[in-house]
């Protein structure tokens, strides 16, 4: 019997060592056959190299021997697009719209500065604009809670909804965390 690499299809060419009666005798050099179908009729043709009879496998059916893990990573990347596709269409968006907004997202993010630095460069802007002592002294103490509280995340990732939530935590009067928000909103839009 000769080696048979494991058919995917019924008509899938096979590659073997020759073990063809009398082949050793009249050509020693060719050692790998290749079994495949032509117009309904079996055929086989043999090879010196087991590349040649690869390639020649390959020019009967395309996917022969073809690598496993990359067909199941293909097959998992068509999933994750497909399902991506009807996430997206149940919102008339496509991937592309997702695509381009996530792109701009991740420019915007890496543009942004921390919390912290955006304090400090919107104080420091409004001592050179000749703000009075009170105002900037009412800016330090109350931006730079916020700058401690939102220290590390970049400027363009946090969200209006945690802002909310922190000042909602504060133990301060309506009031005060109004003011809070409107000293906030004054950086933001620095």
């Amino acid at each position: 019997m000769h080696k048979v690499i494991p058919r995917t299809t019924p008509i899938s060419p096979t590659i073997g060592e020759s073990e063809i009666p009398g082949s050793e005798a009249n050509q020693p050099h060719l050692k790998f056959v290749v079994k495949y179908r032509e117009a309904a009729k079996r055929k086989q043709k043999v090879f010196e190299k087991e590349e040649e009879a690869i390639q020649f496998a390959r020019t009967k059916n395309p996917n022969f021997r073809r690598d496993p893990i990359q067909d199941t990573e293909a097959q998992a990347s068509a999933r994750m697009l497909l399902e991506c596709t009807n996430r997206l269409n149940a919102y008339g968006k496509t991937i592309k719209d997702a695509t381009d907004f996530f792109v701009q997202h991740l420019t915007a993010t890496e543009k942004s500065c921390t919390a912290t630095k955006l304090v400090d460069e919107f104080v420091s802007a409004k001592q050179k604009e000749a703000a009075s002592n009170f105002d900037l002294d009412d800016l330090r103490s109350h931006l730079t809670t916020f700058g401690k509280r939102f220290d590390s995340d970049p400027v363009g990732t946090i969200t209006s909804a945690q802002i909310d939530n922190w000042l909602r935590s504060l133990n301060v009067s309506i009031v005060k965390r109004n003011h809070f928000r409107r000293l906030i909103m004054l950086a933001f839009n620095f």
